[in-house]
Formats: C-alpha cells, sequence, structure tokens
C-alpha cells in the first residue's frame, strides 16, 4: 500500500501539463505621440541619407478646423520627434511670425499650393498634418508625414489619447 502512495505522489508531482506562459504589463507604455512619432520616424531613417526638414501643423477635426486640442497634439508630436532625433524639427512657435508675414498658418490646411508655399518659405521637406476623432474616454488621433514637393503622404500613423480626469 505504501508503494502505491509513492507513485501516486510521484505521478501528481511529473505534471504532463505545458507550463503556461507569463505575461508582464509595462507598467509605462508608450503614448500615442510616441509611437507616432516612432513610426513616422521610419521612413527618414530607411530613405534619407541626411536629416530632412519637417514641421508639425495644428491638428484638425473632421471638417478641417482646428480642434480645441489642435495646438497641445501637435507640440506633443513636435516634442516627440525631437526626440526620435532623425528629422531636423522647426519650431512651430519660432516661425509662427514668418507663416503670418506670408498669409499662411499653422491650422493644417493641406491644399498643394499651400503646402508648396510653405516649404519655399521655411525650406522645408515635410510636413506632418494631424486629424482628431472623439470617442467616448478619448481621442483617436490621425496622423500624416507630407512630402511638400509632391503631396504624397510618405507615412501614417494612428493613435488613441486617453483623456483623464487629473
Amino acid at each position: 500500500m505504501k508503494f502505491f502512495f509513492i507513485i501516486l505522489f510521484f505521478l501528481g508531482c511529473s505534471s504532463l501539463e505545458k507550463e503556461k506562459p507569463v505575461y508582464f504589463i509595462n507598467p509605462n507604455p508608450p503614448s500615442a505621440f510616441e509611437k507616432i512619432s516612432e513610426s513616422i520616424s521610419r521612413r527618414e531613417v530607411e530613405n534619407s541619407s541626411k536629416s530632412k526638414k519637417v514641421i508639425v501643423l495644428n491638428f484638425t477635426n473632421i471638417e478641417g478646423k482646428e480642434h480645441v486640442y489642435g495646438k497641445i497634439f501637435a507640440e506633443k508630436l513636435t516634442t516627440e520627434l525631437v526626440k526620435q532625433k532623425k528629422f531636423i524639427v522647426l519650431d512651430r512657435m519660432v516661425y509662427l511670425k514668418k507663416i503670418q508675414e506670408a498669409g499662411l498658418s499653422l491650422s493644417g490646411n493641406v491644399e498643394p499650393l499651400v503646402l508648396k508655399k510653405l516649404g519655399e518659405i521655411l525650406n522645408i521637406d515635410y510636413v506632418i498634418v494631424g486629424l482628431v476623432l472623439p470617442k467616448a474616454s478619448g481621442y483617436d488621433i490621425n496622423c500624416r508625414l507630407i512630402d511638400i514637393k509632391t503631396g504624397l503622404i510618405l507615412e501614417a500613423e494612428e493613435g488613441f489619447y486617453a483623456e483623464t480626469n487629473d
């Protein structure tokens, strides 16, 4: 009988089940703007031997009007792009007067002639535009990297900005 219990003990200890995977939760997941800047910056790494100049326009709503958080979101993305160190990022506030003197704005107008004029005035290669769409608990953010000369979208990325009650 003792022998029988010993066999049962060893059978119980030697499990034939596969080990279950262990998942770790990142306590500091990347923000929407970190994710977007990293994705958009990949274009610069893959396709250029020299850094290109870029400026981020104010984010708009679906109607093309500046979103209430348009300037704030553009500043957040600008900061994250600078951290990537893959573009020469123009500071929006430094060039604001020059842009206004030319009769332009940072409001996200992406008409080809406006983009071309903006490119000539600032001597930039790309512009980044953003679209903000409200959701129940925050905002969907869609961004595009546009070539000033061709008007083509070279990269696009989206993220979600959660609204908090801080």
